[in-house]
């Protein structure tokens, strides 16, 4: 399994199961049929950056690191500089074309970093409609992502 694979995989587990160890990722792996050591797993936590929170029982357990709006705002900078190909506005609706394949990644950056402008957006594969709950919300949307031409 490639690593990127096994990091999304990773992070669908964590929101499954109250992982408190690494032998746990490794066990829960191997019951899914995928064989990694506790030495890969413990690679993937330090790349990943997992950390270990509390629980409800008092236990702790791994989690994903919480996201800082400076996190999002580079991620978002570099694949909008990687894959933004248009940007077009009417009213409160604003439509982003990407590159084919990133659209989803790049929607979902969009709602962490501009949530308080949008009231929806829809993604497909090289598209995002994005609804503003303002026009001139529309107008900063399209204006911040005019920067990346």
């Amino acid at each position: 399994m490639r690593k990127k694979d096994r990091h999304r995989l990773i992070t669908r587990l964590l929101s499954e199961y109250d992982i408190q160890k690494q032998e746990d990722f490794v066990r829960i792996l191997k019951e899914q049929g995928i064989e990694v050591t506790q030495a890969t797993i413990s690679r993937d936590i330090k790349e990943m950056k997992l950390v270990k929170v509390p629980g409800p029982n008092g236990s702790y357990h791994y989690s994903l690191p919480a996201e800082t709006k400076e996190d999002v705002t580079q991620r978002l900078e570099k694949i909008m500089r990687d894959a933004f190909v248009a940007v077009d506005q009417m009213e409160k609706f604003v439509v982003l074309q990407t590159i084919p394949g990133n659209a989803s990644a790049i929607a979902n950056l969009i709602d962490k970093r501009f949530g308080e402008l949008l009231f929806a957006s829809v993604a497909d594969d090289d598209h995002i409609l994005m609804v503003a709950r303002t026009e001139e919300g529309a107008e900063k949307l399209k204006n911040a992502f005019l920067e990346y031409l």
